[in-house]
């Protein structure tokens, strides 16, 4: 609750921040600028509280969409917004001394303050747009609909929202290491595409407990035939973070999981060796003691093989798979995955089509379908 508070507190400096220096500062009082500017800076502080609740609360679907691309363009503006401003902190007052004010009684000092004001104002502005439109332009690659990958089938039954897809980058997690380059995440949802039916003031602030979410306890199923090459059990089933402020917190321990190994990252997990050494397939992040199947064993696909959980690096019960050229993670080059036949919904409610060989957009919903059979 405290690290909450103090999020929310540098989120609200923030841009009582932006107020002063780009409204404040930069219009004389009662003007239109000044009225117009300080309807802006609400709106916006609104739009934040809105990023902060939408994944939380999980509202309709189109309230979530909406939020999900609001969230790709004001977070990054915000962000190089303040540090811009921050950085004219040090030109104002050279800025100051350098500019000649028109010499009317009584006006000098304001005239030349709000000069320098404004030149900072707009040069920040400036630099946060070309920022943030150099984020989204310089997007890296995806695996495209024509690229080739290992074949398998999605491991679980029922509806899924897809997460961290190689349909959006690649990498897919933002990194390469743990043989995580195409790796794609799943978290299971309810007819509303919600992932728990439960939602309250621990939801937007703190950590909830994993067993409160769709996916926690889901079957996982073999998603190929093959051998079990690799199994770990026993890490725990961690307090699950839908809440942003809680999630600050759990991102900067990153670097201490990785350094802890494979378990602390993964979970529990399997590997599976692919038959005719066609390469490896990991699933992640299983509930603890759920692990059905042990070493050496050989699995079938659609069998039931473990429950998905919250352990290792997981910020709330879902999926992780990826598929690999090693059965060691720790040196494991990422491969492409096709999935085969599978119901996706992209663009929300009504917008179903059937793909096959295919991996899943980002944020969309997805549901395993049965081979066709001939005939």
């Amino acid at each position: 609750m405290l690290i909450a508070a103090i999020i929310l507190a540098v989120l609200a400096a923030a841009h009582w921040y932006l107020y002063r220096r780009l409204v404040k500062d930069v219009s004389r009082e009662g003007g239109p600028w000044r009225r117009i500017g300080t309807v802006l800076i609400w709106l916006l502080a609104a739009n934040t509280a809105l990023l902060l609740a939408a994944g939380p609360l999980e509202p309709p679907f189109e309230v979530r969409r909406l939020a999900y691309w609001s969230a790709a363009v004001w977070l990054p503006m915000l962000l190089y917004l303040t540090l811009a401003l921050l950085v004219g902190e040090l030109v104002r007052p050279l800025l100051r001394r350098a500019v000649r004010s028109p010499r009317r009684s009584g006006d000098v000092d304001t005239s030349r303050r709000l000069f320098v004001a404004r030149t900072v104002a707009i040069g920040a502005t400036v630099v946060a747009a070309g920022g943030t439109a150099a984020g989204r332009l310089s997007r890296p690659a995806v695996q495209g609909p024509g690229a080739r990958g290992v074949e398998i089938s999605l491991p679980f039954t029922g509806l899924w929202l897809t997460r961290n897809s190689p349909a959006r980058q690649v990498p897919s997690h933002g990194t390469d290491l743990l043989g995580g380059r195409y790796a794609i995440d799943f978290v299971a949802v309810d007819d509303d595409w919600r992932t728990s039916d439960s939602r309250d003031w621990r939801s937007l602030l703190t950590t909830e407990p994993p067993e409160i979410f769709h996916a926690f306890g889901r079957p996982i199923l073999a998603p190929v035939g093959g051998t079990v090459v690799a199994a770990h059990d026993g890490e725990p089933d961690h307090e699950a973070r839908r809440s942003q402020t809680a999630l600050v917190p759990y991102m900067l321990g990153q670097s201490g999981r990785l350094r802890r190994g494979v378990a602390a990252v993964a979970g529990n997990h399997l590997v599976i060796a692919l038959p005719g050494g066609g390469g490896f397939v990991a699933l992640a992040h299983f509930r603890t003691g759920s692990i059905r199947v042990s070493v050496g064993q050989q699995v079938v696909e659609g069998q039931h093989i473990a429950d998905c959980g919250n352990s290792g690096n997981s910020t709330q019960p879902h999926l992780h798979m990826q598929a690999m050229d090693s059965a060691d993670l720790s040196v494991a080059r990422g491969v492409p995955m096709l999935f085969r036949r599978f119901r996706e919904w992209p663009a929300g409610p009504g917008s179903g089509r059937v793909r096959e060989l295919a991996v899943p957009e980002e944020e969309a919903v997805v549901e395993p379908l049965p081979p066709l059979t001939g005939g």
